[in-house]
């Protein structure tokens, strides 16, 4: 996976029943999307926080392995995103809360386009955290968020 824009820490990963937690999010889809209903993910970890491989403890990165059946856990630092113009692009800069993008690295996902938004928002605006439960939650394919 790789999260764009900044650089970031692995804290850990947990190990997470896949299956059930995706046959849930498939109901939940058919069922009306009703966000009281939504699936939360912390109710599907089945085992302790990993802690990071050892080529990956202490160092910053802008892509990490997602294993199979495990949610990643990254530290992002606070930092403001660029709100003057980049490049003599116009409108290029932004404003909080400012959606930026991750994206897997396995080619035919990258081919198709299948990026996730994720969003930065200032202190005390819990705007990008609509499933209440802290995680950032990626494209369902399995392996890991």
């Amino acid at each position: 996976m790789q999260v764009h824009l900044v650089n970031f820490q692995i804290l850990n990963r947990q190990p997470i029943d896949a299956a059930a937690y995706q046959a849930d999010y498939e109901k939940w889809l058919d069922g009306g999307r009703k966000p009281e209903a939504r699936p939360v993910l912390a109710n599907y970890l089945t085992g302790p926080p990993i802690p990071p491989d050892p080529d990956e403890a202490l160092s910053y990165k802008d892509t990490f392995k997602s294993y199979p059946e495990t949610v990643t856990r990254i530290i992002i630092q606070e930092f403001s995103p660029p709100t003057d113009t980049i490049a003599s692009i116009p409108g290029s800069g932004t404003e909080l809360p400012a959606t930026y993008v991750h994206h897997c690295h396995i080619l035919e996902h990258e081919d198709d386009d299948l990026m996730r938004p994720w969003t930065i928002v200032g202190h005390g605006d819990h705007g990008g955290d609509t499933q209440g439960d802290g995680y950032s939650h990626g494209h369902g394919h399995g392996h890991g968020h």
